[in-house]
């Protein structure tokens, strides 16, 4: 399999920063409705995406836009950091990156382990409820999912998490021998999904002004 020189120095870069990042409230609200009574029903904004990317699909794209304008905006300002979301020809830049042939591997195995997310969505409802059981002022945050291309695991904010399923591929995905460590891949996989976002949710909660 061919791949550049430019996109493997990117990958190394990725790989070595950290598993989760928070970015602090660019929405003011999109999420202000009250969900707390609400099952988990984990947002599948990977699946918009890799629609954009494979077809060049402008509904996709569209949606992209007014239905995800946070996760994408998110995507490509702060996950990729490949610009500004509001830059002419920011969409062309990003579908140029996933067509990448590492980055398809990426996507095509996240086809394959992810088409159903109902374990998630149990664990995650689980979580919460104990969590507002603790806690009753606790908001459940929104849920979605994406493909970032080995960077960021989990992405958390105000009523937010955005869960990365390539770094969830698991300990024996070849892909990750050339980048990781035994001990780093032993936790990249469907059973540290949950763990990880609800850690870096409460770390991200905790450490906000009003909560100390």
């Amino acid at each position: 399999m061919k791949r550049s020189l430019p996109f493997l120095i990117l990958l190394l870069v990725l790989c070595i920063l950290g598993t989760w990042i928070a970015v602090d409230k660019p929405w003011q609200g999109s999420y202000g409705t009250d969900k707390s009574s609400e099952r988990v029903v984990i947002d599948r904004y990977d699946r918009v995406l890799d629609e954009y990317v494979s077809l060049g699909s402008y509904s996709a794209l569209h949606r992209m836009n007014t239905q995800y304008p946070m996760e994408t905006k998110l995507l490509i300002e702060d996950v990729l950091e490949i610009g500004r979301v509001n830059e002419p020809n920011v969409e062309q830049r990003l579908r140029t990156f996933y067509l990448d042939s590492t980055v398809q591997v990426l996507l095509d195995e996240v086809h394959r382990q992810y088409n159903d997310l109902s374990d998630l969505e149990a664990d995650f409802e689980r979580a919460f409820e104990e969590l507002q059981h603790e806690d009753p002022n606790f908001r459940r945050p929104h849920v979605y999912t994406q493909v970032c291309c080995l960077n960021q695991s989990i992405v958390v904010g105000d009523t937010l998490i955005g869960i990365s399923l390539d770094k969830y591929l698991g300990t024996d995905f070849p892909l990750y021998r050339e980048y990781y460590t035994d001990e780093q891949r032993s936790q990249m996989n469907r059973e540290a999904i949950v763990k990880d976002a609800i850690n870096a949710y409460l770390q991200y909660v905790h450490s906000l002004p009003h909560s100390r």
